[in-house]
């Protein structure tokens, strides 16, 4: 077995010498699941307190992440810890293996990490980082290669407009997204969108985002090429917009069968929309 944190250290350095003869695995940080099993919370058998728990659970989680060295530490030890993962994946597992400038790269995987859930065109980060579009492709795979981003395009049948369109870009752990970005309880709502990321790479699942009227936060292609569209809403009020969004994808995609709202405490079904609390979703 051969482990590590950089994507093409696996796959172009080994592979090679294992042909035939090697499967890879993507391995990622703690689930939610798996969080609240370190914290030996009974997340099957769900009352008012343990429900009560499970909810103040997932807010640190969003704070710390998945890591489990991180888990184990103390709130300062920890932040330090995360902030020390963060520099090694930009030295030792970028800057040092493709001979790039450290301050740019550094400055780019924060402005993205910054930007978690929203839209972004090259031209965009090349107006705010001055790099050549080339060299934003070439970090941005960096990034990727080395597990600190995902990034996904824009649902189309149209493959050309899928990927002429912005690209949105989320964390593969949220502490280190924190640390990083200098951003923690504020941004909640997006930090409850990254994890249902998360969540759905996790399970592998080919994920898009669509902009209409409205925007969904993620178009799931399923393997009998039916769409699941899902919406986070992580506040105590729903925003109508959450649920228009929605309807609309639905009218315009007829091989649309499921529709999903995830929410911070409501659960419902209503104009064929699945609402879900967050925290029950994340242990389905």
């Amino acid at each position: 077995m051969i482990s590590g944190s950089s994507a093409s250290l696996l796959k172009q350095e080994y592979s090679s010498l294992l042909t035939g003869r090697n499967l890879t695995f993507k391995i990622f940080p703690l689930s939610f699941k798996e969080y609240l099993d370190f914290l030996k919370i009974d997340y099957p058998s769900i009352n008012t307190l343990v429900k009560n728990k499970i909810i103040h659970a997932l807010r640190d989680f969003f704070e710390t992440g998945g890591f489990p060295e991180v888990f184990f530490k103390e709130k300062e030890i920890k932040h330090l810890l995360l902030k020390e993962y963060f520099d090694d994946i930009i030295y030792k597992d970028i800057v040092s293996r493709h001979n790039v400038n450290a301050k740019k790269i550094s400055d780019l995987a924060v402005y993205l990490l910054a930007n978690i859930s929203n839209p972004f065109t090259i031209r965009k980060i090349r107006n705010f980082t001055g790099l050549s579009i080339d060299s934003i492709k070439d970090y941005i795979s960096y990034l990727e290669e080395a597990f600190l981003i995902e990034t996904i395009n824009y649902f189309s049948y149209s493959i050309k407009e899928s990927m002429q369109r912005p690209k949105k870009s989320y964390a593969l752990d949220s502490g280190i997204r924190n640390i990083a970005s200098f951003a923690f309880s504020k941004d909640e709502g997006r930090l409850a969108e990254n994890l249902a990321f998360i969540e759905l790479r996790r399970q592998e699942k080919e994920v898009y985002y669509w902009k209409g009227q409205g925007e969904v936060d993620f178009v799931i292609k399923n393997k009998d090429n039916l769409l699941t569209a899902i919406n986070v809403s992580y506040t105590d009020k729903i925003d109508e917009r959450e649920i228009k969004s929605l309807l609309e994808f639905k009218k315009e995609f007829n091989k649309t069968k499921e529709l999903i709202l995830l929410t911070k405490d409501t659960e419902k079904q209503e104009q064929g929309i699945k609402y879900i609390p967050l925290w029950k979703w994340l242990l389905e």
